[in-house]
């Protein structure tokens, strides 16, 4: 354990030096995670068993290889153009964003409607969870795609003329995190904000750190509510020990490339497509994942399961440093400019920070192509000059 963390640490180091001292990089925050957890494993008292030689050594050929992939494509020289989304496609998405937020609102009264547990925060977390005899599918939708994207571009061009587009998206989206009783919203929201004004340079580190502060306050919040409990007695080791631990102990019950079909997880996309198509009878894996209780109740196992469950070593092998290069390659582009790569790395960048709890990329490739896709539209609108009508437009909020 200790030589993982002594190389976590040199790649930290490497990884913070070669990508001009930015601590967004995919190696810094890949690194920096993972000496965390490795800390916190020996800090925080706990009854979990020692970590084995299965996890330290696949944790070993991940951090080296994704951390190394992306420095060396951080260090390809490229060519980068700095295009405008339409301003035309920016308004429709806005208007889109508050026609829709009804729909969500309907939802929640029809949660709280049908709810049986006696807890409201409950039967709200459950029906969007789709874990409910009314409810049977995530809540999800294009529109909730549409809030996260435009917010996305507004924030990044904000300004007294757009603030309070600004802030009529972000109170959308916390609403949904918090209607949804979503840890893992209010999470994403504070990645996202966080990663966009660290690149126009409107924060540093230490805003960075008591933003986290503010958001461990808020999921103890959350947990209290939705158990309905008090804040104080949100027990904070429990807490760590269940969300930042317990997926690393739940990575040693794995058996390598123990799938039933092959790369039924990695390739997760391709089965939910072929069956819905009618191409095969194999049903896509379910993407909740089957809790284990011992040594901990839970149902992740970091990011390297996939990988790891449907082609053991090897695939932690190939898809340590497939990642690395994509991110590698969106950072790069990022970091001399290029807005929609920008906005990109920010959608990207929550996948490198879980990378402890869950593969939230890969396995769920189909659905994040559609917000990829909606990224990138008012971009190709403006390049293309689709229907040529922005130079005769003149935005409202302008």
């Amino acid at each position: 354990m200790i030589f993982v963390f002594l190389l976590c640490i040199a790649l930290l180091i490497l990884s913070f030096l070669g990508s001009k001292k930015n601590i967004l990089s995919p190696g810094v925050i890949t690194s920096s995670i993972w000496i965390v957890c490795l800390s916190l494993f020996w800090i925080l008292h706990h009854n979990l068993p020692p970590l084995s030689s299965q996890f330290l050594g696949s944790l070993s050929i991940w951090v080296t290889l994704l951390c190394l992939s992306s420095l060396l494509m951080q260090s390809v020289s490229t060519k980068v153009t700095i295009g405008e989304p339409s301003r035309l496609v920016r308004d429709v998405f806005f208007w889109i964003s508050i026609i829709t937020f009804p729909l969500f609102l309907m939802f929640i009264q029809n949660a709280l409607k049908l709810g049986h547990s006696g807890n409201w925060s409950m039967d709200l977390r459950m029906a969007s969870l789709g874990k409910t005899r009314d409810f049977k599918e995530i809540y999800s939708g294009i529109h909730i795609i549409i809030w996260q994207v435009s917010y996305l571009i507004e924030l990044f061009y904000f300004s007294k003329k757009n603030k309070n587009r600004v802030f009529i998206l972000g109170i959308m989206i916390l609403s949904f995190a918090f209607l949804t009783m979503s840890k893992a919203a209010f999470l994403e929201f504070f990645i996202k904000t966080i990663c966009i004004l660290y690149f126009k340079k409107n924060i540093t580190l230490k805003h960075i750190l008591i933003g986290l502060g503010a958001l461990f306050f808020i999921f103890a919040i959350l947990q209290a509510i939705r158990y309905s409990s008090k804040v104080e007695s949100v027990n904070k080791n429990d807490f760590s020990v269940q969300y930042l631990l317990s997926s690393i102990s739940a990575f040693d019950t794995l058996t390598p490339a123990s799938s039933t079909n092959w790369g039924e997880n990695v390739f997760r996309f391709y089965y939910s497509a072929a069956y819905k198509l009618g191409i095969t009878t194999i049903k896509p894996i379910d993407t909740l994942l089957p809790f284990i209780d011992k040594p901990i109740i839970t149902n992740t196992y970091t990011g390297m399961y996939p990988f790891f469950k449907d082609f053991g070593y090897y695939g932690i092998t190939i898809f340590a440093a497939f990642l690395g290069f994509l991110y590698g390659w969106i950072f790069n582009k990022a970091q001399r400019g290029n807005i929609f790569c920008i906005l990109l790395y920010t959608t990207f960048i929550q996948f490198i920070i879980m990378q402890y709890v869950a593969e939230m990329f890969i396995t769920s490739l189909l659905a994040y192509l559609k917000q990829i896709i909606l990224l990138a539209l008012p971009f190709w609108a403006a390049k293309y000059k689709i229907f040529n009508i922005d130079k005769f437009y003149k935005p409202a909020h302008e």
